[in-house]
């Protein structure tokens, strides 16, 4: 049986491959807030103080940074980065960080999310933000006293 990559080297590999849309790699505070994973949890997988982590906390950071759980799997530097190139990583980051963000809203706050997502898909199709109708479904008034301007 092949031994596996160190979870340092792997983590490593991840935070340096998997990075914003803006090519910055990801905080500790980034990706602790996204997945709930403490820092210090993160932190200590990074340095090799915790070597052998909950499956659930790898299912998680696998989630947010979108790769599969065999990654963790993985016996070589080619390994890890071949199974990065599978799927492209541009478009990936701010998809999960919306999603891990909403996980945990409550349920009304994940409709009125929704809402939004569906309300912006339609002001693109009629060409952009001229004119937007005003979002559909929300109580609250989000305008500030500058908007009025």
């Amino acid at each position: 049986m092949d031994e596996y990559l160190p979870l340092t080297e792997q983590l490593r590999i991840l935070f340096d491959a998997r990075q914003h849309a803006d090519g910055r790699p990801y905080t500790l505070a980034e990706v602790s807030e996204a997945t709930g994973i403490s820092q210090a949890t993160i932190s200590q997988m990074r340095t090799g103080r915790i070597k052998n982590p909950q499956l659930d906390t790898l299912r998680t950071l696998g989630r947010f940074f979108n790769i599969p759980l065999r990654y963790f799997e993985t016996t070589s530097v080619e390994e890890c980065y071949s199974l990065l190139a599978e799927k492209p990583s541009e478009a990936d980051p701010p998809l999960n960080e919306i999603a891990f963000r909403a996980s945990g809203l409550s349920p009304r706050s994940q409709r009125d999310i929704l809402t939004i997502i569906k309300w912006v898909q339609a002001a693109e199709k009629q060409g952009g933000d001229a004119g937007l109708p005003p979002l559909p479904g929300l109580t609250e008034d989000f305008s500030s006293p500058d908007d009025e301007r």
